[in-house]
């Protein structure tokens, strides 16, 4: 199977519209919509450009280049490591359940449709390391695996997530067709202008080999919070 059917194939299991889909989380839009904080195109627009997208970007997207580098040097400690970062910073707590659980969600998918991947690596990390299997953390570690290229890795998941936010806002707000076509153009191109620019910042701070610290470990996370910047194992 060439690497785009296969792709093609994974990125099925992130389609909001399946019910095995990876994102049925809405990062606290909902909870906006709900006490009429986002009542329009508008504020929705506000919340993808202001909250949703610096958040999913400094935090997954990071999160997700960092697994791949620590898979190329089959680092499993850094890849429990970033992989409990993610947890932890993925507030409020009903959020971490949920990433932790279409985590483990995906990789059962994920291994009926790719069976020849050896996912026992994957499970003896999480369980070796005491981690959770967050969702962007399999979804990186599958990837990988399947040699997609990281960028590819980060925007699917990044677009996947920002697009599963509007189709559920859909359902809750009187929005038009067209309202929604322009404003995914919109979001699109403004979500990978945020990437563009953490990913470039991160590559171009100069890391230190000789300490354990998080800007090492972890690109941008001392972007994210206080308190776990020297964090060691």
């Amino acid at each position: 199977m060439n690497r785009g059917n296969k792709l093609l194939d994974y990125v099925k299991l992130l389609d909001s519209s399946i019910q095995v889909g990876g994102f049925t989380h809405s990062f606290g839009m909902d909870a906006l919509i709900a006490e009429g904080s986002i009542r329009d195109v508008a504020d929705l627009e506000s919340f993808m450009r202001c909250q949703l997208h610096p958040s999913i970007v400094r935090l997954e997207g990071m999160a997700i280049k960092g697994i791949y580098s620590a898979a190329d040097q089959k680092d499993t400690w850094r890849t429990a490591l970033i992989d409990k970062l993610v947890h932890v910073q993925r507030t409020p707590p009903d959020l971490r359940e949920h990433s932790s659980a279409m985590g483990k969600r995906l990789i059962k998918l994920a291994q009926a449709l790719h069976p020849w991947i050896d996912f026992r690596k994957l499970e003896h990390t999480l369980s070796t390391y005491n981690s959770v299997g967050c969702l962007s953390t399999v979804h990186a570690w599958i990837n990988h695996h399947l040699d997609i290229p990281v960028e590819e890795a980060v925007l699917g998941y990044l677009h996947s997530a920002s697009n599963a936010c509007i189709i559920e806002a859909s359902k809750a707000l009187p929005l038009e067709s067209q309202n929604i076509q322009e404003l995914l153009v919109h979001l699109t191109a403004d979500l990978e202008h945020e990437w563009n620019t953490v990913s470039a910042s991160a590559a171009d701070e100069p890391t230190q080999a000789t300490t354990t610290s998080m800007k090492s470990l972890f690109p941008s996370f001392h972007m994210l919070g206080a308190g776990l910047h020297e964090f060691k194992a």
